[in-house]
């Protein structure tokens, strides 16, 4: 995964929210940039923080959709 595209960066973002929940994606995420960062894999780390990006995307983007409907 070290050119990854927007999309596969987005779909790893989404299946990680599928399978941790919201909270537990961006942790997941963060390990996984700690571990990268750790084991000097730049390459690693710069797709780990787009991911970790995506999913913070995603959180911030539900959250707010579900703070409307529920103003509704």
């Amino acid at each position: 995964m070290d050119n990854s595209s927007d999309a596969e960066i987005y779909r790893t973002a989404r299946d990680l929210i599928a399978d941790y929940g919201a909270r537990g994606a961006e942790s997941h995420a963060n390990r996984q940039l700690a571990e990268m960062t750790l084991g000097s894999n730049f390459v690693g780390m710069l797709v780990w923080r787009r991911i970790l990006r995506a999913v913070k995307g995603m959180n911030s983007t539900s959250a707010s959709s579900s703070a409307a409907s529920r103003r509704r």
